[in-house]
């Protein structure tokens, strides 16, 4: 790029358009706020993918037999492809065409889209007996629904996980430059005045992906997975599979287009560009060398407020990620509720709260201009909030269901006296059984002891189980009632989720301000590549691995272990919400570093005292200076 300071210098630069189709009408794209809607869509995009397979994972576990630390790999893997590229890769758009790097990333999305509904494809609906029992001669009991184990799904869910894991890799490939260069160029092209709401309305438009993924999600399990077929049960049996294949489609179609519309927005929008002319900053001409990303990375990470920052974020997301991942299977194992449902209940809360939180701090901000160092403070009440959140979590869910059975060194044994003579094989599938007053949970009619015939066709009731003799049991889990618990629990997150919110705006604003321009999208992509070596990638795995702890009953496939079927509830709620507030806190205290050392960090524009100021780094200007000597 020239050094020249004259605004027709680089002309072509500001001019919007496809290839050699420049000018002209496409100059619509010239403004912050298009730019603001685009970006912002893309966002919600992105964000619609996330929640779309938290919502559709449990049911991928159970469509391919995969166990929770398994999927948490699959679901580290997008910040794998992201860890790929993010540093070196935003460096190399640093000093290109920001937009187009975000459109390419954006195609990419698109076709990860596409090959994450390949499972289904390749393998179709699967097999499901939805006979309520089974006479098998040999067999003195009802063994429930129950069949002929095929062990090449041994193969289905090997080659599943790695298309899986190949997609999302290369979604983090596509997201890496979104969230760094997409980002810094909006920076880039507005008043640093402006900035917090225009970052406000982006944050609140991408918020609402969300709750489009948690909403297609339930739409999408509603129906059974191959549409075409009623396989004689209800979406709220345990042995239901949702069409969880049928989301990608729209997301990916919507990709598409939104890449068409971010790739025309020039290199540079020209108010901007004019300001900095007549503001006299040059235009960094710098040439790409090893050189220069040796030294721009020596100095960001000898910023105390940008590393500090960054190990906060790092230790926040850790703290969340095992709701992100797993909100719905939360929801699931401690509330009963159905995979439709819970992703309903969880895109609804997430919707009002977390826009209203964006939207409150992006006007807060804008109009009352607090202080960095208050900003800083704000962020520490917010995770102080979290902590005592996460915390209350561990004493709220449905109490735990009195399954069948007792605990044996190698787990929880179903096999009790009165069900020994049926001989249960390891294969029976989970048909889930409940006494008429609610006492006990059978995991089939076989470890309920029910003999042949003993179902009541009439009455859809089995009779005469030798385990409750007297008594006759219902299919289907027991019902439970702890309404109140869960309303609670809506209610708590919906705070946390608002005052987490609130402090996304001040967080970045801090981020930005305390780099120089030129090192801004370096600085994003250092951030993130800490996220998703030491949070995004291991903890979706570490708290798939605690969930596995807290399971009671495996499936089995071919002899080995397969999905969870029930988990025990009250140590899901410890091992996840303990683990959840140790990190925050973590992140509190590393946000106390933050506060200490953001004095005198210049965030607004009106408050710089010469346009010379907005020097970039090699410029030396006194403000800058000033950050070096005191991180």
């Amino acid at each position: 790029m020239s050094k020249n300071n004259s605004p027709q210098a680089n002309e072509g630069d500001t001019e919007c358009g496809f290839f050699c189709w420049k000018g002209g009408t496409w100059q619509i794209f010239t403004s912050t706020k298009i730019y603001v809607l685009v970006y912002g869509l893309i966002g919600l995009v992105h964000f619609a993918l996330g929640s779309y397979e938290v919502a559709i994972i449990t049911t991928i576990e159970k469509r391919f037999k995969i166990p929770s630390r398994t999927t948490g790999l699959i679901m580290s893997s997008w910040d794998i492809g992201s860890l790929i590229c993010l540093v070196f890769l935003t460096y190399l758009g640093s000093k290109g065409h920001k937009p187009r790097w975000v459109a390419i990333g954006t195609f990419a999305i698109a076709i990860s889209s596409g090959i994450m509904s390949l499972p289904h494809m390749i393998y179709g609906p699967g097999t499901f007996d939805n006979s309520t029992y089974d006479t098998t001669p040999s067999s003195k009991c009802e063994l429930g629904s129950v069949s002929d184990e095929v062990c090449t799904e041994g193969e289905e869910s090997r080659l599943s996980s790695i298309i899986l894991f190949s997609a999302n890799t290369l979604l983090g490939i596509g997201t890496c430059v979104y969230y760094t260069l997409g980002i810094a160029y909006l920076d880039d092209n507005a008043r640093k005045n402006k900035m917090p709401i225009l970052l406000g309305a982006v944050m609140a438009i991408r918020m609402i992906g969300p709750t489009i993924g948690y909403m297609l999600g339930s739409y999408a399990l509603s129906m059974y997975i191959d549409p075409t077929i009623d396989p004689g049960i209800k979406s709220d049996d345990p042995r239901w599979i949702g069409a969880w294949w049928i989301g990608f489609v729209p997301i990916g179609i919507s990709s598409i287009v939104l890449a068409f519309f971010i790739w025309p927005f020039p290199r540079h929008l020209p108010r901007a560009y004019n300001r900095k002319i007549e503001a006299g900053i040059k235009f960094d001409d710098t040439q790409l060398s090893f050189k220069d990303f040796k030294l721009m990375m020596k100095r960001l990470l000898k910023n105390k407020v940008l590393m500090l920052n960054s190990v906060s974020a790092t230790f926040y997301m850790f703290g969340i990620m095992g709701y992100w991942t797993f909100m719905p299977k939360y929801l699931e194992t401690q509330f009963q509720q159905s995979a439709s449902q819970a992703s309903f209940i969880t895109g609804a809360v997430g919707l009002v709260c977390t826009a209203l939180g964006v939207l409150t701090s992006g006007i807060v901000i804008t109009r009352f201009k607090p202080s960095p160092q208050s900003l800083a403070l704000w962020n520490v009440i917010v995770e102080a909030i979290d902590v005592v959140g996460h915390l209350s979590y561990a004493y709220l869910g449905c109490p735990t269901e009195n399954l069948q059975g007792h605990w044996e060194s190698d787990g929880w044994s179903l096999a009790e006296s009165c069900n020994t003579f049926c001989s249960c094989p390891p294969t029976v599938k989970y048909n889930p059984l409940c006494a008429q007053d609610g006492s006990v949970l059978f995991y089939s009619p076989c470890h309920a002891g029910c003999p042949s015939g003993s179902f009541n066709t009439t009455l859809k009731v089995y009779q005469n189980c030798s385990c409750m003799p007297d008594i006759s049991l219902v299919p289907g889990p027991c019902p439970l009632q702890c309404a109140t618990k869960f309303n609670i629990f809506i209610a708590i997150l919906c705070i946390m989720s608002y005052f987490s919110a609130t402090g996304r705006a001040g967080n970045t604003i801090i981020q930005f301000r305390s780099v120089s321009e030129d090192d801004k999208a370096v600085s994003i992509g250092l951030t993130e590549a800490l996220l998703s070596t030491f949070a995004f990638i291991p903890a979706p795995i570490f708290y798939g691995t605690l969930l596995d702890y807290g399971c009671l009953v495996w499936g089995t496939l071919c002899g080995e272990r397969g999905n969870c079927w029930l988990y025990d509830g009250q140590s899901v709620r410890y091992y996840v919400n303990f683990t959840a507030s140790f990190f925050i806190f973590l992140a509190t205290l590393a946000d106390i570093g933050v506060w200490r050392y953001s004095y005198g960090l210049e965030i607004y524009e009106e408050r710089a005292k010469e346009p010379q100021e907005l020097q970039p780094l090699d410029s030396k200007h006194p403000q800058q200076q000033k950050i070096e000597m005191e991180t």
